[in-house]
């Protein structure tokens, strides 16, 4: 199964392609989308959306993972804004078929460190460790941390199968 899991972002929105076999995660690709800050909401939103597809149509994975949305109280804005950027990867997995599912960021880090409130450098550092790659960013390795969660949920899903 090939899965897409995105860490939507404002400046930079990190994706990692993988593919899991045997609960065996391999990292297919990885990389960022970079916006420019110049540019308007549309042209962003649309370079986001053109790059994703893109890969969507190369790879095709048959699920998008990503964070459940997020944001402090205090930044109201921020959450409207990324808002945007999870409803047109919201279009891309409906345009393409595609299962989505979301998990919440500590859920993420959880998979990957076993804490849910460690720092975004320390997710990283671990996803290098179990890759044995060096990570563009951390917003690539928060992608990735999204494809433990997902493997860790397929493999929970599964033992409830069995047992029942």
């Amino acid at each position: 199964m090939k899965i897409l899991c995105i860490d939507a972002g404002l400046r930079i929105t990190g994706y990692v392609i993988c593919e899991i076999v045997d609960f065996k995660i391999i990292l297919i690709k990885e990389e960022e989308i970079k916006v420019y800050k110049k540019n308007t909401m549309q042209e962003k939103l649309n370079y986001i959306f053109e790059t994703l597809e893109k890969e969507i149509k190369r790879f095709q994975p048959t699920a998008l993972v990503i964070e459940k949305l997020y944001s402090h109280y205090k930044h109201p804005t921020t959450l409207g804004l990324l808002s945007q950027i999870i409803g047109i990867i919201n279009l891309l997995a409906y345009k393409f078929s595609l299962k989505i599912f979301e998990y919440p960021p500590t859920h993420a880090k959880k998979a990957i460190l076993g804490k849910g409130n460690v720092r975004s450098f320390q997710v990283k550092k671990m996803a290098e460790n179990i890759t044995n790659k060096t990570f563009k960013s951390t917003h690539t390795a928060d992608a990735f941390s999204l494809a433990i969660a997902f493997s860790n949920m397929q493999k929970i899903e599964r033992l409830y199968d069995l047992k029942n």
